[in-house]
């Protein structure tokens, strides 16, 4: 298992300050968000703590200056980690473009070396600014301060696949918060899932919901398992897949879920105190 690190030790140098201070009460409260941007027909997500900021996949070409906009209204200017979670246009196509825009620390993504424009742009951008791209596969972690990056799938980053079924899925926890990322991936993913690390493991207070709501994923036996207390869905309005699936949305309904939409709602924000989670409405 390989571990990505990132950031100071903020908290344990303010702790100590706390010791050394004679008589000095310091209250300390950590926050962070997440943040699912609405791209249209496409994908990417901003986690923001004390320790600095990690973008989730970069929606496709034609949103880029929109998402570069979003980001700069959230204060963000630099990225500590770019995970990608896959090579389809609709999650890297902005992906050069935040590589020239904002300081990104380190690439992370699935291992796949797939043939299209959208790629070959993200690697021209990252030569260009002297970054390298790290694969990650199974129980690989990115740690930044207090949050925790921890990778599911693909099994092996040597060989990731192709197309949906290579998606990185992974956990970011953040103290007792959880989301699961979960790209484009489908239910052959979900089983493998299910069968190792198996169902307790799996449960999630976020689900990014797999491939736009798709048919295809979010089988019952895996929402079962994820029961999460927010499903958000990234899709854009009127968009010719059909996404998101029906089907796929009365599956999430009956977990209990708050089932969020950046096609119906826009950008979707959601707050962690460090005991409650709550959506910006």
């Amino acid at each position: 298992m390989r571990t990505v690190r990132a950031g100071a030790l903020l908290l344990f140098i303010l702790f100590l300050c706390m010791f050394l201070c004679v008589g000095c009460r310091l209250k300390i409260k950590v926050q962070a968000l997440v943040a699912f941007l609405d791209v249209g027909q496409g994908s990417a997500a901003l986690l923001q703590t004390p320790d600095g900021n990690v973008l989730v996949d970069c929606g496709p070409e034609g949103a880029q200056e929109s998402l570069c906009r979003k980001l700069r209204s959230r204060g963000v200017k630099t990225l500590k980690f770019m995970i990608l979670t896959h090579m389809d246009e609709d999650h890297i196509g902005g992906a050069d473009l935040i590589l020239e825009q904002f300081a990104v620390e380190t690439i992370l993504y699935n291992g796949s070396e797939e043939k299209n424009e959208s790629f070959a742009r993200l690697l021209t951008a990252a030569e260009r600014k002297n970054l390298s791209m790290v694969a990650l596969d199974r129980d690989d972690e990115a740690i930044l301060g207090d949050l925790k990056i921890t990778v599911l799938h693909p099994t092996d980053r040597t060989d990731p696949g192709e197309g949906n079924q290579s998606s990185l899925t992974f956990f970011a926890r953040y103290g007792a918060l959880s989301i699961l990322f979960m790209g484009d991936a489908d239910r052959n993913v979900e089983e493998q899932l299910l069968e190792n690390p198996g169902a307790d493991n799996l449960s999630a207070t976020v689900l990014q919901v797999g491939h736009h709501g798709s048919e295809t994923s979010s089988s019952s036996e895996f929402l079962a398992a994820v029961h999460p207390s927010y499903a958000v869905i990234s899709c854009g309005a009127g968009n010719s897949y059909g996404h998101p699936d029906g089907r796929a949305l009365e599956r999430l309904k009956k977990t209990g879920a708050v089932v969020c939409r950046t096609d119906l709602e826009g950008d979707i924000t959601l707050f962690w105190n460090g005991s409650v989670l709550q959506k910006q409405y």
